[in-house]
């Protein structure tokens, strides 16, 4: 029983639903920029004249259990009344390899 126990616990810490650019064993603070183009430009033609945010925040034991809802591109404009996204970032906040972390949508338009 207490191998399967300790099984199970090794195996959760092995699975991340976090999406961070890189994991670190102390604390990890990353923005990420999604874009749709290549070249930079914005997604549509809608000007940047506000912004929306979306989070999600769970940790390892919880996380095992439920992951906090949000952390949504149609929320995170609802938020903030955009109608036309024009550009769309994430910020994801680590600490102690999963013990608690927080996953941000950030969408900017008008």
């Amino acid at each position: 029983m207490k191998i399967n126990l300790f099984l199970i616990l090794l195996f959760s810490l092995c699975l991340n639903c976090i999406s961070a650019p890189m994991q670190s064993l102390l604390f990890t603070n990353a923005t990420q920029h999604v874009n749709g183009d290549v070249t930079g430009n914005q997604i549509t033609s809608a000007k940047i004249l506000k912004s929306g945010k979306s989070c999600a925040v769970s940790g390892l034991i919880l996380n095992i259990f439920y992951f906090g809802s949000g952390n949504s591109i149609e929320e995170a404009a609802k938020n903030a009344g955009i109608t036309k996204i024009a550009l769309v970032d994430r910020d994801s906040v680590n600490v102690l390899y999963n013990l608690y972390y927080k996953e941000c949508v950030i969408v900017w338009g008008e």
